[in-house]
């Protein structure tokens, strides 16, 4: 309801979005109602930023990625293999999370995937990179700023997995 109604009443002409780790679950179920309830609310989104999302990776490849694309706006999603955060959320629930790079890294269409694995660690879990890391920050910086997309954002190169095109920061 929070974030309907401020869709529909802020003033504000461009809204980024960004959610981290578990917040991301709170994100996108907003933004599924949103999109059933009243999809005209949206049209003031200009981004969504997952960084690090904690939920289920083939629950979001089923079920949000498709609600995010009804949006029809630039989705980032920040992953990174050295999360340690997201590895003990895996062993507890048994299934990969959204957010957990390397060989884990959802690869989606509609989504523009940055995988930080490469980045040195910010904190001792390595779950607020994208919060420390100077590169994710100019990064998210360069979106936010230029509304530049992967490929024309500095210390990111393109890579392909399973045909779809994702990127990661270079060391």
């Amino acid at each position: 309801i929070f974030l309907e109604d401020f869709l529909q009443t802020s003033g504000a002409q461009n809204i980024y979005l960004i959610a981290h780790s578990m917040g991301n679950r709170g994100l996108t179920g907003a933004l599924s109602d949103i999109i059933t309830e009243n999809p005209a609310a949206a049209s003031k989104i200009t981004e969504i930023i997952l960084a690090a999302p904690d939920i289920d990776a083939a629950i979001f490849k089923k079920d949000i990625v498709p609600v995010l694309a009804k949006i029809k706006k630039p989705v980032t999603l920040y992953t990174s293999s050295n999360d340690w955060a997201l590895k003990a959320s895996q062993i507890f629930s048994e299934y990969p999370r959204a957010g957990q790079g390397g060989n884990l890294m959802n690869t989606l269409s509609g989504i523009e995937t940055i995988d930080a694995s490469r980045l040195p660690s910010t904190d001792f879990f390595g779950h607020s990179y994208f919060s420390g890391s100077p590169d994710v920050l100019s990064d998210i910086f360069r979106i936010i700023q230029k509304g530049e997309r992967p490929n024309k954002r500095a210390r990111l190169r393109t890579v392909v997995i399973d045909g779809q095109t994702s990127w990661e920061f270079m060391n």
